[in-house]
């Protein structure tokens, strides 16, 4: 069981779930159709997971599910469910490490792949250890060098391929410095051979860079946010998703469920969302089949003349919790050596 880079062929993932209406909405203030609406936005989007797997498995893949063994409601807020699982863990050769969160709402969700690890033979996992310090304020005022004095890391800050792996430059509240040189020592533990790339941006990197295959990749950022490594390479540029229209409409993020959003949202899901919002969070079944987070008719096309197959996927009421194919899901392994990609 092992993983060297993002499009080898995907053998066994896990896939992000959701509790039922009936068991959230007791704890938020959503009442009458506010509270249909939103019930609706949560049957929608695990009717789109359940389908996500379905065509997985179409694939030879073997699935997963996330698991929420933790209330839902911790006394205060609602618990974070286990749906953006890409944020929980990362396999690198055949070692996993476990990163770790920053909030008191976030405390357990770590564990809700833990399940589908045990089913793996990885030859270690590192887990990156809280020490029992967690944020519990003012989500808006957080920042994670100066109120978490320990380290704090989302796998989903970097990405792998091969001998090579991708760090965003800037966290943006994902990590901190105590984490990322965590995570560095754990990834050159597996590969001392490993060379490590800043690309200039801020937060996820799978939301900004998606290594197609060898030589080719897409991406809503500028040239010169790119790494000299990819200097040779065949890049697809596509609009950030900060600039698409509902991106700019969705501002919350994590906390309660205003009835005004649930609202907009609903009526957002009525629309053509597949023409109005793409996103480059995408999953490689291997280097020449990709599941993309909605579609892009233009860029479709574009692809499949380069050979690779174009499979987008509606994930519009998943969007909701701004999450797209790659956040939903992680992978336990993927078949292929470690290869030197420059």
């Amino acid at each position: 069981m092992s993983v060297w880079a993002e499009f080898n062929p995907l053998e066994s993932i896990v896939i992000g779930s959701l509790p039922e209406p009936e068991k959230l909405l007791p704890f938020t203030s959503l009442k009458g159709r506010y509270a249909n609406y939103f019930a609706e936005i949560i049957n929608r989007s695990r009717s789109e997971l359940d389908h996500l797997e379905k065509v997985i498995r179409g694939f030879g893949v073997k699935t997963y599910r996330s698991k929420q063994h933790y209330p839902i409601f911790n006394g205060s807020t609602i618990n974070t469910p286990p749906l953006g699982i890409r944020d929980i863990y990362t396999v690198y050769g055949d070692s996993v490490f476990k990163g770790n969160q920053a909030f008191e709402w976030t405390r357990e969700f770590p564990h809700s792949c833990d399940d589908a690890l045990s089913t793996q033979n990885y030859r270690s996992i590192y887990e990156l250890d809280t020490h029992d310090i967690f944020y519990n304020d003012n989500f808006d005022l957080f920042d994670a060098e100066e109120h978490l004095a320990r380290p704090f890391w989302h796998p989903s800050l970097a990405l792998r391929c091969g001998n090579d792996i991708f760090i965003s430059e800037s966290y943006n509240n994902d990590g901190n410095r105590l984490g990322e040189e965590k995570y560095r020592h754990w990834a050159q533990s597996v590969n001392p051979k490993l060379k490590f790339h800043l690309v200039r941006c801020d937060g996820h990197l799978d939301g900004q860079l998606f290594l197609i295959r060898p030589g080719m990749l897409l991406t809503s950022l500028d040239e010169h946010q790119l790494p000299e490594f990819f200097d040779s390479w065949d890049k697809i540029h596509v609009e950030p998703v900060k600039d698409q229209w509902w991106n700019k409409k969705n501002t919350i993020r994590h906390k309660h469920f205003h009835p005004v959003i649930a609202k907009s949202f609903f009526n957002f899901l009525q629309t053509c969302t597949e023409e109005t919002y793409f996103d480059v969070n995408s999953l490689s079944i291997d280097e020449h089949t990709v599941l993309f987070t909605g579609s892009h008719p233009e860029l479709f096309k574009k692809l499949e003349k380069k050979g690779i197959t174009c499979i987008g996927m509606d994930m519009n009421a998943t969007m909701f919790w701004d999450n797209g194919t790659h956040c939903v899901t992680n992978e336990l392994s993927r078949k292929g050596e470690l290869e030197d990609y420059a």
